[in-house]
């Protein structure tokens, strides 16, 4: 803003004032002035009051679709998408470099940058999305292709169908085994979903990445059936094995 002259009318050029003859501004221009003053103030305060209003919200927690999945060694591949929830209660897909992508066990079951798992060997991994140091998993089964049928047992290379089997005591365990289409070469032990009737009886261990499925610990005396799960890779179908009654003495 620049101030020309002596006279003392206010000037017709916009944005310039005239002094007075003694150097004062007129009263009119001296009002403007503050006025523009005061406009441009105002602005400043809304522009910084506002800024608030549009922080980015932060990622609050993540979670994977599907939580879970089979697939076969060699396969078809399943693809595992993160999406995050945010503080101001949005929902979104993660995707790019925007989340990395681990698994627990690359000898079971790998995973792309993009999410795409490929079965290895049969067992179970643990998938982890990561983005913003925020976390999930989703545990991946690897079963073989077309599987069938399923043998439980507690005899290590047995694919003789079971019926029952005892625990004396407790707390003990006892190591149950899973044989796809009735060969024992098909061992599903650590791929299959373990499932306890009555886990007041006795549990079952299932689904750890590590390996150690299969294992049933003894809480109290009393009957439960134990049974393994896998879904036909092929044709998506549920498979289940005979129920074994576990009695616990």
């Amino acid at each position: 803003m620049s101030f020309v002259g002596t006279d003392k009318s206010f000037g017709n050029t916009p944005g310039q004032f005239q002094l007075c003859s003694d150097g004062r501004t007129p009263k009119r221009g001296r009002e403007r002035l503050v006025l523009a003053v005061a406009i441009s103030l105002f602005l400043l305060a809304i522009s910084a009051g506002c800024s608030g209003f549009f922080i980015n919200p932060s990622l609050s927690s993540i979670y994977i679709n599907p939580a879970s999945a089979t697939v076969a060694v060699g396969g078809k591949q399943v693809q595992l998408i993160a999406y995050g929830k945010y503080s101001d209660g949005s929902q979104s897909e993660i995707s790019g470099a925007s989340v990395s992508w681990s698994s627990s066990n690359l000898n079971v079951a790998t995973i792309t940058p993009g999410g795409l798992v490929t079965g290895v060997n049969t067992g179970t991994a643990t998938m982890t999305a990561s983005s913003q140091g925020v976390t999930a998993t989703a545990n991946v089964s690897v079963t073989l292709t077309n599987i069938t049928t399923l043998v439980t047992t507690t005899i290590l290379g047995s694919a003789v169908q079971q019926t029952a089997a005892t625990i004396s005591g407790a707390p003990l365990t006892l190591q149950f085994y899973a044989y796809g289409n009735g060969d024992p070469s098909n061992d599903l032990t650590e791929a299959v979903t373990w499932t306890s009737s009555v886990t007041s009886v006795a549990t079952i261990s299932s689904g750890l990445s590590g390996g150690g499925n299969g294992v049933a610990s003894s809480v109290a005396a009393g009957t439960t059936n134990i049974t393994a799960s896998t879904t036909n890779s092929s044709t998506g179908q549920p498979v289940q094995s005979q129920p074994i009654a576990l009695t616990v003495q």
